[in-house]
């Protein structure tokens, strides 16, 4: 009987080709139906073909963007950007409001991390530190990355992609 932890890591994410650039502005386009209002791409208009699968990223996507809307100043916007150089390409996730505990920054995406205090409150159903393991997990099997770090007035998440011919 694996763990949730081992299970995950015994996943197979398929490795495919999704145009980065299509898939952020689909995002931002249909965040509110899954109740998270004021998703905003400020991306390009040409495709960026990166190496991921679109469900695994999906997935991650939405961990993330939970996180900010639950973090987040009402009324403000969650931006979506994106960057690409000739090998990689980047998708940044940025909300306004609280920033992370410089210590947790990278302990955030540990199994069981959750909130300013670093574990799951007892008997927290509904924040159980997954989120941001899933996420990172689902990278790591795409050949990504993804790292948390504090802006000026917020938040941002980046998820790194190896970019494809």
């Amino acid at each position: 009987m694996a763990s949730p932890a081992e299970a995950l890591q015994a996943a197979d994410v398929p490795q495919g080709r999704l145009d980065l650039d299509a898939f952020l502005r689909h995002v931002a386009g249909n965040a509110h139906f899954a109740g998270i209002e004021g998703v905003v791409y400020a991306g390009g208009a040409s495709p960026v073909i990166v190496r991921a699968d679109e469900f695994a990223l999906e997935d991650v996507v939405t961990h993330i963007l939970r996180n900010a809307d639950r973090h987040r100043p009402a009324g403000t916007a969650i931006t979506l950007t994106l960057d690409a150089s000739e090998s990689t390409a980047s998708a940044t996730l940025h909300n306004q409001g609280a920033t992370i505990a410089e210590d947790l920054l990278e302990r955030i995406f540990e199994l069981g991390v959750s909130g300013p205090g670093g574990s799951v409150p007892a008997g927290d159903a509904e924040h159980r530190g997954q989120g941001l393991f899933v996420a990172r997990t689902y990278m790591a099997k795409m050949g990504g990355a993804i790292s948390a770090r504090n802006t000026a007035d917020g938040v941002a998440f980046v998820l790194t992609f190896q970019r494809l011919g």
